[in-house]
């Protein structure tokens, strides 16, 4: 790398370690389609990061639509590749920090002694009230299901009022560390089951009748760095390198792994870096033991993410559908009639290879790989479905309930429906034994 490349990406290391985090004023958020080689080529070759472009998504193969993020100092540059490519753009947020800043506006009179849904929290406040529900509540206990790079714990709750007789359901949330509406939603969904009462009798019946474990954050380290430094960061904190940092930890499970190629990255800077081996980081090597040391106890697997609008299931590396395709389909339909009903919201659904894009080394396709058992991954939404309104991963505080009630909906229906389909037995289709 030339010395002056190495020099800028040292100032702008320097700048994300100053107090303030990284502001995006004026930023753009830009739709683009990819309808040629040439134009993926391009999306491809350009510098992304702190002080330059960045995906949402990273830029996977023709007929692909992504989000980008556009400095204001480079939008000369961006229009004339636009043009020179032919390529079309739809312009989707106009100004990204006026999002950053409803996100939190609460920031400067922050306290985190008051759980609520109101603001998006730090780790330690969320943990503390994890701790807090399993003082008032006998059927919760706070789990841990690893460790992070930087010496912190993953920790979620078990629900379990009928020990040794509920199926087992794993919700993982947040393994990317800038969807934060994720964690917002699942804390709100932990309390409602924990609140419901005989006049919510679907919600009550999940509470009484699952065994839950959930993770409301499992990239602990990168959700702490999105609060206070850098907004858009998605991976690790782990040091790659000399000047990069982080892997994508949901490209780094130990199934159909690849470094590179369509469903990751193999440049140790970009946001789906792969990793160096599969399970290299201690976020997901620690997270994959634990669910194997559930396996007994587990029949269904979620993955919460955002913000697509899209429910998906295996495989992520090939177009060749899971033998139980048909079943996923049953099970994929009545959970989408269900979350559209309460809100209207519009979700896509299928397999991941062919509804989203290729991905390699998820953890749905591995905890379906592996246990054998469904592995779904929600996209939450990425607008207000009220007024239209695109946040992108830039969810407003006011979106978590919303949002979360339609999800609560739709694991009502997709629950009622696995059921039917043998999924919450011991002998479900296609569990190892």
């Amino acid at each position: 790398m030339k010395s002056r490349e190495l020099c800028f990406l040292f100032l702008v290391v320097l700048a994300l370690t100053s107090a303030e985090p990284y502001r995006f004023d004026q930023f753009k958020v830009f739709r683009v389609r990819i309808e040629a080689q040439e134009q993926l080529d391009v999306l491809r070759s350009l510098k992304t990061g702190p002080n330059s472009y960045e995906y949402f998504d990273e830029p996977r193969q023709i007929g692909q639509e992504l989000d980008m993020m556009v400095p204001p100092f480079l939008q000369s540059e961006f229009d004339n590749m636009i043009t020179g490519t032919k390529m079309n753009k739809k312009l989707m947020i106009n100004n990204l920090q006026e999002l950053v800043d409803k996100e939190r506006p609460n920031r400067a009179v922050e306290n985190d002694d008051e759980f609520g849904w109101d603001d998006y929290h730090s780790i330690d406040t969320i943990n503390a009230w994890m701790y807090s529900l399993e003082e008032l509540y006998d059927e919760v206990t706070v789990i841990q299901g690893g460790t992070t790079y930087e010496g912190r714990n993953i920790l979620g709750v078990n629900i379990n009022r009928n020990p040794g007789q509920n199926p087992g359901i794993f919700i993982e949330s947040q393994i990317h560390a800038r969807e934060w509406i994720t964690s917002g939603s699942t804390t709100w969904i932990i309390n409602k089951l924990l609140t419901a009462t005989t006049a919510e009798p679907e919600y009550k019946n999940l509470a009484d009748n699952i065994n839950w474990y959930i993770f409301p954050i499992i990239n602990v380290d990168g959700y702490e760095y999105t609060r206070n430094v850098y907004r858009m960061w998605r991976k690790t904190r782990s040091q790659q390198g000399l000047i990069c940092n982080g892997v994508d930890p949901n490209r780094n499970w130990d199934v159909y792994w690849e470094k590179g190629g369509i469903g990751s990255s193999a440049n140790m800077c970009d946001g789906s870096f792969a990793g160096p081996e599969a399970f290299s980081e201690i976020e997901t090597k620690s997270l994959s033991e634990y669910i194997l040391s559930l396996a007994d106890n587990l029949n269904f697997y979620i993955s919460f993410h955002s913000a697509a609008n899209m429910l998906l299931f295996p495989w992520g590396h090939t177009n060749n559908p899971s033998p139980y395709y048909p079943q996923f389909m049953e099970i994929a339909t009545a959970t989408i009639n269900a979350l559209h009903a309460r809100h209207g919201t519009n979700y896509t659904y299928g397999p991941v290879y062919s509804t989203i894009y290729p991905t390699t080394g998820i953890s749905s396709d591995w905890v379906h790989y592996a246990l054998g058992i469904p592995g779904f991954t929600y996209e939450f939404r990425n607008r207000n479905t009220a007024t239209g309104e695109n946040y992108g991963f830039l969810a407003p505080p006011e979106e978590i309930q919303p949002n979360a009630e339609e999800v609560l909906d739709s694991l009502v229906a997709l629950v009622q429906k696995a059921t039917e389909l043998g999924y919450m037995t011991p002998n479900a289709p296609g569990r190892r034994q």
